[in-house]
């Protein structure tokens, strides 16, 4: 039966062969954020809203990293399936550079700036603290992050997604296990809260990274990354090229939630806990997205290389419709259960009904999200990550930023939208970036249709 399905619906089945593997592994990725929210609202709410503010601080410089590391899949694809196969080290070799450079970075920066900015924008001396404290005992983990996302997209791009999968969820459940004994001081340890959530994402991270390594090396029967070329780990400027406006777009999409934390905190570090749940619940249901987006990617490049354009075309609206038929189903579900689904993170009354207003209004906004996530994926299929980069920073940081904060505090409905106005003002934002980047993937569209298609090894 899925053999018929395949050959009636080729270009069905492989997306669908690509995306479900990825979407079950973000799932698992980004649920560690979830395990810590969940734990944390069960143990203390200032607790909870001083690791929504620490993660607001250090995801936009991890997401860089991450989205730096994006570059690798279409440098490597190339390689992988034509004739240069030895040139994978190369760019591996780039990405550990990298990594490296980027990781002590982000560590100085989670050591020296975060602590600052937490404590300035933290009214309880002890969310200050325990904010502060979270951020040095994660600090280790950035290098760790990068590699590791390094790996996940080699794997991917050899067409081996299961293998991610696997390991993130040992990550999942070492995460889990890890929680709850370092939070609630279980088996003899003692009982550390906030800083034990860290200690147990950090660890979750590195030992992630070493199975990967393991597995590459030892168990693998076809090892992708065998030599580290040290040249490249010194010069990384082909992979930097291509990653960084990536990085930055990606930086910027994940920036703009934790600028609304930031924001947020003017309304008192209930609002925060509030906020941490919306950002925890929105991340799960942007999983499946962002998955869309790096599938988008690949088929885009595949069919650019066998097909031409209207094989881009006809893959982009199937993938569109699954996003469409997604995005009801979410926001049919959320609409519902608005008030049910804070509890889940947290246990008080008062967090939680913030909370459940802000859900009504951004779920309103989950079709935009969809359609831009999805032409930035198809863009990047193009090699064309810059228009990226610049729509966002406009649309988000240029429009969403500004209205939401007059919304919120000086429109004639301030009063009445509270902290709300900031996720009406992102809703319009990502509408606007929705618009530009639809915009941006037909003139490409218009760019490549008459033009020769390129060799497939040297398809990007």
């Amino acid at each position: 039966m899925f053999k018929r399905f395949t050959k009636r619906y080729p270009s069905l089945s492989e997306i669908l062969h690509l995306l479900f593997p990825m979407i079950l592994t973000m799932t698992l990725e980004l649920s560690i954020s979830i395990v810590d929210t969940m734990m944390l609202g069960h143990y203390d709410s200032l607790h909870l809203a001083a690791v929504g503010l620490a993660s607001s601080l250090w995801s936009p410089v991890a997401c860089f990293m991450i989205g730096v590391t994006f570059g690798l899949t279409p440098l490597i694809t190339r390689h992988l399936h034509g004739r240069q196969r030895l040139l994978v080290n190369v760019y591996m070799s780039q990405a550990f550079g990298l990594s490296i450079i980027l990781g002590l970075i982000g560590a100085i920066m989670s050591i020296t700036v975060l602590p600052i900015a937490a404590k300035m924008m933290a009214s309880e001396p002890e969310t200050q603290r325990v904010a502060a404290q979270y951020l040095y005992l994660f600090s280790p983990t950035f290098m760790a992050l990068a590699l590791m996302t390094s790996y996940k997209n080699l794997f991917e791009a050899a067409g081996k997604p299961r293998v991610p999968l696997l390991v993130a969820t040992l990550s999942l459940i070492l995460n889990i296990v890890f929680n709850y004994v370092l939070i609630y001081g279980k088996l003899g340890f003692p009982e550390m809260g906030a800083s034990g959530a860290a200690i147990a994402s950090a660890s979750s991270v590195w030992l992630s990274l070493i199975v990967f390594v393991l597995y590459d090396l030892k168990v693998n029967p076809d090892t992708l990354f065998n030599r580290i070329d040290w040249y490249y780990v010194r010069h990384f400027g082909i992979l930097f090229g291509v990653g960084m406006p990536a990085g930055f777009a990606f930086a910027f999409e994940i920036g703009l939630f934790s600028s609304l934390t930031w924001l947020i905190s003017a309304f008192g570090d209930l609002a925060l806990g509030a906020g941490q749940i919306v950002m925890s619940y929105s991340t799960i249901l942007f999983t499946p997205l962002m998955a869309m987006s790096a599938v988008t990617a690949i088929v885009v490049a595949k069919a650019m290389a066998t097909d031409g354009i209207e094989e881009v075309q006809r893959r982009i609206r199937i993938i569109l419709s699954l996003g469409a038929g997604y995005v009801a189903i979410c926001f049919t579900l959320t609409q519902a259960l608005h008030e049910q689904i804070p509890l889940l993170f947290s246990s008080n009354e008062v967090v939680a009904a913030m909370a459940a207003g802000i859900l009504l209004i951004s779920s309103s906004y989950q079709l935009p999200d969809m359609v831009q996530t999805v032409f930035t994926g198809a863009l990047r299929g193009f090699r064309d990550t810059r228009s990226s980069m610049i729509a966002m920073a406009i649309s988000l940081f240029g429009l969403s930023i500004p209205l939401g904060y007059w919304l919120s505090h000086y429109s004639p409905w301030a009063e009445t939208l509270h902290v709300r106005g900031l996720y009406v003002g992102l809703g319009f934002g990502l509408l606007i970036l929705a618009t530009i980047l639809t915009a941006r993937y037909r003139l490409t569209l218009k760019k490549f249709r008459n033009k020769k298609l390129l060799h497939p090894e040297e398809v990007a």
